[in-house]
């Protein structure tokens, strides 16, 4: 098995110079695309998964053309394959772009993580707009040789944290700068994930049913034998493969927080867990973010809960009172709002009698059209405005919060980061957790 450092394979795709650092860009300069399709036009896309969470990707663009589909398992696209018959097949995304170059604009990328970024930089490379599930990668090293290729070429981006398009993560950024529940000093996120195991012991390996290609499936992770335990579904408790359950849903109920109170620059993150280990997630995390000042917002401290975990639940909500299987509140000086749900799809300020009266502020931010993330991407493949996740302006530095958490927890230390070194400053051995080796296939 040959093994490549992420710095070797990134200089296979001529980024070397640009994946160490990438500075935000204004939005201005980000509005700066190549290779856009006539309004007119369908955009011609390509899927590299075919099931699973695929499936509802690719329906979400069928009013597109979808020009073929890749799965490394046939019998896991038959819904996705039935329903565009058209589509050409694949096992090996490689052999689709390098084959299609031609004929195809965009590419939709819905694979296990640690394939997320190979799959989506080739695209790019190939001056192919991008939509890419969350967690945009797989390490945060990826995340920014990800977006400095995006903004080398030029293309269009998109994660899918749906919820971003959502009224709910308007009107919470909205009330919050309007001064709802003035200064927000703390925000709690809850997930019922993990659904799969975490905290396991290791997979034992099993024959491989003969629909699937499992060294496409490994790609660029360790050799190893197929597990049913790891494919189709399990794999996200599996660091190799996946990121837990932060991975799983942060990207979604850390988005509107994120936005809302501009969660960048450098913070400190303590995690506490329990049963992780080299190769699996644990079975439960507490995580604390913990901000400074940041231009006029005043420090601030973000709890994150799953695997059973959650936190006090708010006084405001009553005797008896309870919390939904996932959500965020947000604490602040003058009162609390609440967000029951995993996407942001409603906030109300608690007690309900707070609600009652709430004089609501007026509308400042523009809305995505039926809260649709993927015609948003499409609308901006064609000339319109910028997706709202795109990987340059948002989702990017999303993914780097998430998987900092991640980070955390494997170093099992509080750790401090620079995001302008992009590095862990107080604790050195934390930053191998930045990083992987790619194996050859």
């Amino acid at each position: 098995m040959s093994l490549l450092s992420r710095r070797q394979f990134v200089q296979t795709s001529s980024l070397a110079a640009l994946a160490a650092t990438c500075p935000p860009l204004k939005a201005a300069e980000s509005e700066r695309y190549t290779n856009l399709v006539s309004p007119t036009k369908k955009l011609r896309i390509a899927c590299v998964g075919g099931g699973g969470k695929a499936t509802s990707d690719i329906l979400a663009c069928q009013s597109e053309e979808i020009v073929a589909i890749c799965d490394v398992d046939f019998a896991n696209a038959i819904e996705s394959f039935g329903r565009f018959p058209n589509a050409k097949r694949y096992k090996d995304y490689r052999q689709m772009l390098n084959e299609l170059r031609d004929e195809i604009d965009a590419v939709i990328v819905t694979t296990p993580d640690h394939t997320h970024f190979p799959a989506a930089l080739m695209a790019v490379e190939m001056g192919k707009h991008i939509y890419v599930q969350k967690p945009l990668c797989h390490t945060i090293n990826e995340v920014r040789a990800l977006k400095a290729a995006v903004i080398k070429a030029k293309v269009v981006s998109q994660m899918g944290n749906q919820g971003h398009c959502n009224e709910g993560t308007r009107l919470l950024r909205e009330w919050i700068e309007a001064g709802a529940i003035g200064e927000v000093r703390e925000i709690h996120s809850w997930s019922n994930r993990p659904i799969w195991p975490q905290g396991m012991p290791p997979a034992p390996e099993e024959p491989a049913p003969d629909t699937i290609d499992w060294n496409l499936w490994l790609a660029v992770a360790p050799e190893r034998g197929y597990s049913s335990k790891i494919a189709p579904f399990n794999w996200r408790g599996y660091w190799n493969y996946g990121c837990g359950a932060l991975g799983d849903m942060a990207c979604h109920q850390m988005d509107a927080p994120f936005w809302a109170l501009n969660l960048r620059g450098p913070c400190r993150i303590t995690a506490e867990s329990a049963g992780g280990t080299d190769l699996v997630a644990p079975s439960w995390s507490k995580i604390v973010y913990e901000f400074p000042q940041r231009g006029n917002l005043p420090p601030i401290k973000y709890y994150w809960y799953d695997g059973g975990k959650l936190p006090p639940i708010p006084s405001e909500l009553g005797a008896g009172g309870k919390l939904p299987k996932g959500g965020t509140y947000y604490r602040g000086d003058k009162g609390v709002i609440m967000s029951p749900g995993d996407y942001c799809e409603t906030v109300r300020l608690i007690p309900e009698s707070a609600m009652t009266a709430f004089k609501r502020p007026k509308k400042t931010l523009p809305r995505i059209p039926k809260g649709n993330s993927h015609m948003d991407w499409v609308n901006g493949c064609k000339g319109g405005t910028p997706p709202c996740s795109n990987i340059v302006d948002h989702s990017g530095d999303l993914s780097e919060l998430v998987l900092l958490g991640n980070v955390a927890i494997r170093t099992g230390k509080p750790i401090e980061w620079d995001p302008a070194q992009g590095l862990v400053t107080n604790v050195p051995e934390a930053n191998r957790f930045l990083d992987k080796n790619y194996r050859l296939y």
